[in-house]
């Protein structure tokens, strides 16, 4: 989450602030603190450590620009937003000559203070997504912890929309989000910008479709990215639209770059769910231009293959056949490197998620277990690959050696 400050020496000002955020963005703000005033803002600066402070220009003590001007010096890298009922240019002129990220004149309406904070949260980023990256393991008091379960809902959903598992193993899986019967509906969503996004861009895009009632699960994989919806009343989608409207302003960003997005029907059953992805993906490659269609067929086809490697891959670190599971390692860097047009970091961020599913599926299978610190050193070297520049096919000899260890 990222870690927000206000400040404003109108308490009732604070307080409907932090209703709109806290109600727009359950799972990605947090309101650290909130000041009445730009000295008692400063004091808990350092403290708190926000990513993002919303200032209130006419305050006691310190007024916001003053804040604003101190905040830049020391911390360059918080985001800030100048929200005032001066109308003045000279205001907005100031601010922006400070480095303020926006200027929000009151009165104003939510879904404007929720486009202002859209945009601030886009330019956070690249810079959340790489070090989520970094943060598989964590070492604290020298004991090595590791999450088996970050990015879940990979093996998941497209496991279930490529129909590769049995639909009742998939059922279970899915009580685990509180998802039974009930009213369903899948949003594809296809754009070259996913495929340098990490676990922070997922968070942010599924917020985008937080609604009433509505529970979603999301994955990105590649360049696509899949939403399924459940809702117990089949009208709890009244809202789509705009959801969809708020992620494909994030994908397109200032460079606007192309976005496709389907949107099946409402089903009532986990086992319709697969056809209900192939729905959505349909509006896809009949209705987008042929250069977008041929790129998502393409791109679904690559996946599929990788899909399958992935498979091979735990079946060959299982039963310890070092050498092919080099080769299908070589393979499966081949794959993401031709669906992914050579990028390093994409195909690096890429071939993390595949490793994930190789480590839960060895896991899976009975009497055999990955260590919790050789998975926190494959993903250590993953990241240091990430940030020097180092091809990653120079190393799938390491990545090959994975022990298996009975129980």
């Amino acid at each position: 989450m990222l870690r927000l400050m206000l400040a404003d020496d109108e308490q009732y000002e604070r307080k409907y602030l932090e209703k709109i955020i806290r109600e727009s963005y359950p799972s990605l703000l947090e309101i650290v603190y909130e000041a009445a005033d730009g000295v008692d803002l400063m004091e808990n600066l350092e403290q708190c450590k926000p990513h993002i402070v919303l200032l209130d220009i006419k305050m006691p003590r310190m007024d916001g620009l003053d804040a604003a001007e101190e905040i830049r010096k020391k911390y360059p890298d918080i985001q800030m937003i100048i929200i005032s009922a001066y109308s003045d240019f000279a205001y907005a002129k100031q601010a922006l000559k400070l480095g303020v990220t926006d200027y929000l004149l009151k009165p104003y309406l939510d879904s404007e203070l929720q486009e202002t904070l859209d945009k601030v949260i886009a330019r956070a980023r690249e810079r959340e997504d790489s070090l989520a990256l970094l943060s598989y393991s964590n070492h604290a008091d020298q004991k090595v912890t590791f999450d088996f379960y970050r990015d879940l809902e990979k093996d998941l959903l497209w496991s279930l929309f490529f129909r590769r598992k049995p639909v009742e193993e998939l059922r279970k899986q899915l009580a685990l989000w509180e998802i039974g019967e009930g009213w369903m509906k899948v949003v594809l969503i296809s754009s070259p910008a996913l495929v340098s996004m990490g676990t922070f861009s997922q968070e942010v895009l599924k917020n985008y479709f937080h609604m009433p009632e509505v529970r979603a699960i999301n994955s990105i994989w590649m360049d696509q990215m899949v939403i399924c919806l459940y809702a117990a009343q089949e009208d709890a989608f009244t809202e789509l639209t705009g959801c969809i409207r708020r992620a494909r302003d994030y994908l397109a960003g200032e460079h606007q770059i192309p976005v496709a997005c389907g949107v099946s029907g409402t089903c009532s059953s986990v086992d319709a769910l697969a056809d209900a992805y192939e729905e959505a993906a349909s509006y896809i490659s009949e209705y987008s231009a042929g250069e977008i269609r041929g790129a998502f067929m393409d791109m679904t086809e690559g996946m599929r293959r990788i899909l399958s490697l992935e498979e091979e891959i735990s079946q060959s670190l299982v039963r310890q056949e070092r050498g092919t599971c080099y080769d299908n390692l070589m393979k499966l860097v081949e794959e993401l490197e031709q669906c992914l047009m050579y990028q390093d970091v994409s195909v690096k961020l890429n071939f993390g998620r595949s490793l994930m599913t190789i480590l839960r599926e060895i896991n899976q299978n009975p009497g055999v277990r990955i260590k919790t610190s050789q998975a926190a050193a494959l993903f250590e070297k993953l990241g240091e690959l990430n940030f020097n520049g180092d091809n990653l096919k120079y190393h799938m000899e390491y990545f090959s050696e994975i022990e298996v260890w009975k129980q």
